[in-house]
């Protein structure tokens, strides 16, 4: 696992503008209101390019309620919002204008989002305010609607401190970016597609101390989908997930649906697992290729939810270029997981593709309790040490086309 390497917040404002004093800039010098009626758009966006002008500086959002249509962060900018400072979104669709981005593995026309750099650096969004998408326009489709962040080819991207909402739609997407760290945010979204984080095709991810209500996924893990997500060919790799608390969500860490790039090299420690479909929920189907492979977890405690699912015939999502063939095929191999406490239903639903079957799932050291039974099926080296679980009325484990060792007990899956 590739270690990163994250510097302080001030010391990373020194280095982004290159020199040992920044330049401080108030949305409210440039005519900013923040009654949450006036729309202040053309005060933000002065202020965020005057700082980009001067080589980089701070744009403060002083206590307020601020709407807004889509900003643009340029290199050396931060965003800073102090206590009680908050950011709305419009409700106008035109207030976000279209630009090409990748909505659910697909590169496509997408409104602009609330908060948004391409091909920038040292991009920092920090304070202890709020920015809030709108739902009105979150629900839009063909084109997307706004994502509340949105980093595209950025290098050096911080989110810090503050609180992020949204509804109907993806609220922080970095897709293709480097060095981008998530930390001490709170996400508070609602309805489907409001995920919380989606990394897309990065490199060199951490979230850290971040917590998380949302109406779907709470992080999905994502590399594009069919035959267009395995041409562009770019993983996302090297992510860190710690110190985390996923209090509800459809399912609390997603990899996939959309992974034909490829996802490996994640590391998760020390969350904890509160409400939602699985702790870890790894899903694909037919026709994504891609791989999933080195995932390592530890120090989890989770409950009611289960521990582990692997899917590999995810309904949902489907696509009409898929790649053909076994080629099509996700291969899921090298996932480690150990030092888990759990007060769950069951403790795995692993359902791997017959074509090519999970290979190398190694779970140890469980305590706690479980409701019923783990299912597993089209599996080879597995690994089952240390398991103690209560509660369970019948067999620990159904199993079909699985080999490996601590399934001695294990019935057949019928």
């Amino acid at each position: 696992m590739t270690r990163l390497k994250i510097a302080s917040a001030a010391t990373l404002c020194v280095v982004m503008a290159g020199r040992s004093t920044i330049s401080n800039y108030s949305v409210r010098d440039f005519g900013a209101v923040g009654d949450g009626k006036a729309l202040d758009t053309v005060a933000f966006q002065k202020a965020l390019d005057m700082a980009a002008k001067a080589g980089g500086g701070i744009v403060r959002v002083p206590e307020g309620n601020y709407v807004t249509g889509s900003l643009v962060l340029k290199s050396h900018t931060t965003l800073h919002l102090d206590s009680g400072a908050n950011l709305l979104g419009s409700a106008n669709a035109e207030d976000y204008p279209l630009i090409r981005a990748r909505w659910e593995g697909i590169e496509t026309n997408c409104h602009r989002a609330l908060i948004s750099a391409d091909h920038a650096k040292d991009i920092f969004i920090t304070g202890s305010g709020s920015i809030e998408g709108n739902p009105t326009v979150g629900r839009l489709r063909n084109p997307r609607g706004p994502t509340v962040i949105e980093t595209i080819e950025c290098d050096n991207v911080r989110v810090e401190g503050v609180t992020l909402k949204s509804s109907r739609m993806w609220t922080l997407h970095p897709a293709y970016c480097h060095d981008v760290r998530i930390s001490g945010v709170t996400f508070n979204t609602s309805g489907a597609n409001s995920d919380g984080i989606d990394p897309d095709s990065c490199r060199r991810v951490l979230i850290d101390g971040c917590t998380f209500t949302t109406g779907d996924d709470n992080i999905a893990i994502k590399s594009g989908k069919g035959q267009e997500g395995a041409r562009i060919g770019r993983p996302c790799e090297d992510i860190v997930i710690t110190n985390c608390t996923f209090i509800k969500g459809y399912t609390s860490i997603a990899f996939g649906s959309e992974l034909s790039g490829g996802i490996r090299r994640v590391r998760i420690s020390h969350c904890t697992f509160k409400n939602g479909r699985a702790a870890l929920q790894l899903k694909s189907r037919a026709g994504r290729a891609g791989y999933l492979q080195d995932i390592t977890a530890d120090h989890l405690a989770v409950g009611p939810e289960p521990l582990l699912e692997l899917d590999s015939n995810y309904s949902y999502n489907p696509d009409p270029q898929g790649v053909p063939g076994v080629e099509g095929i996700t291969q899921f191999s090298n996932i480690l997981i150990w030092d888990v406490k759990i007060a769950g239903t069951n403790l795995l639903r692993i359902i791997g593709p017959s074509e090519k079957p999970a290979d190398g799932i190694q779970i140890s050291r469980v305590t706690g309790t479980c409701q019923r039974g783990s299912v597993i099926q089209n599996a080879r080296n597995i690994s089952l040490t240390g398991i103690d679980l209560e509660g369970i009325d019948g067999p620990a484990y159904f199993t079909n086309n699985v080999t490996g060792t601590g399934l001695e007990a294990a019935a057949p899956l019928r």
